[in-house]
């Protein structure tokens, strides 16, 4: 079973060649993965024909049919866990995006920075008058000698 892929661009320090051999890597892992779900599934219709069994025979091939079905489970396990990490891979080396979130997010906190700079300087301005005018009613008040 081949499989295709679009490969990666090579991000950072990581070089062409060792891109090239981890997608050489995940597609052997996905190719063996699949061809081990297809010849289980095909054991087990094999297995399942109608036909005149003694009992022995029948167990044996429920034995075979369990068998075949644990590694169903460990073959779509194995599947999960690449996507897994195929998901992380993404989400850890996919620079531009990373550098797109780190912008907005640096935009955003500017902008909340200058907002918030605004305020105490109107505060400051605010404490300022309010501080004068307090003075000049002490100062000008009568019970002062």
């Amino acid at each position: 079973m081949a499989t295709t892929s679009n490969k990666p661009a090579p991000t950072g320090n990581v070089s062409t060649n060792a891109l090239t051999q981890i997608e050489e890597t995940y597609n052997k892992r996905l190719d063996n993965e699949l061809d081990q779900l297809v010849d289980s599934f095909g054991d087990i219709i094999r297995v399942a024909k109608i036909q005149d069994k003694d009992k022995f025979r029948i167990a044996q091939e429920n034995y075979q049919v369990e068998c075949r079905a644990a590694n169903i489970v460990r073959s779509v396990e194995s599947l999960l866990g690449l996507v897994t990490e195929l998901k992380q891979s993404l989400l850890l080396n996919d620079t531009n995006t990373l550098n797109h979130f780190t912008t907005s997010r640096i935009r955003v906190v500017s902008n909340q920075k200058e907002v918030v700079k605004d305020s105490v300087v109107k505060l400051r301005g605010n404490l300022d008058s309010a501080i004068w005018e307090m003075e000049n009613a002490y100062y000008n008040s009568r019970y002062i000698s």
